[in-house]
């Protein structure tokens, strides 16, 4: 029956060592135990730093370029857009200084006179380039010409039918 106390009491005393994480104090020099410091316990839990995952970068450049730093700065969207913005009423005043001449109202025309989709398309190719062509005489900017060439491949490129097979529409014959 002894045994069974010691047992127990041997096993209760190593689950209060285990429940509170702590081995038993040494004893010191005299054979006295020391006694249990008071455990700290903080009120609210201590903030605790999220791992690095992404590595910190490499030494700073010494300085950026006079130039590269102007870039930077010279190009940004509000200007963007303004930049845009001026490119569009330029083409537009040239469109209107070149609608009524003689030729391009003459392809225009011809355009609207077209009895087949085929042919339309085609006699549209052709008033744009004409048109296009008029604008860039009376313009020396090069900006503005770059964006006339940009929408003239965008009007032309709007005329394309990749998947319309003309020849082949020819040769069917209807069943009646």
């Amino acid at each position: 029956m002894k045994l069974i106390l010691a047992t127990i009491a041997f096993a209760l005393a190593m689950s209060a060592a285990a429940v509170c994480g702590q081995e038993p104090p040494l004893p010191d020099k005299n054979g006295t135990p020391e006694p249990n410091p008071p455990a700290v316990v903080s009120p609210t839990p201590l903030p605790v730093e999220p791992p690095q995952i992404v590595p910190d970068p490499p030494a700073a450049k010494v300085a950026p370029i006079l130039p590269d730093l102007e870039a930077s700065f010279r190009q940004s969207p509000l200007t963007q857009a303004s930049e845009e913005y001026r490119l569009h009423l330029e083409w537009r005043q040239l469109q209107n200084r070149t609608a009524h001449d003689p030729a391009v109202e003459a392809a225009r025309q011809a355009a609207a006179r077209a009895k087949t989709d085929q042919e339309k398309r085609a006699r549209l190719g052709d008033y744009y380039k004409i048109q296009c062509a008029r604008m860039q005489a009376l313009t020396t900017a090069p900006d503005v010409k770059a964006y006339l060439e940009a929408k003239k491949a965008a009007e032309l490129a709007g005329l394309v039918q990749p998947r319309v097979h003309p020849a082949q529409t020819a040769k069917r014959r209807v069943v009646p």
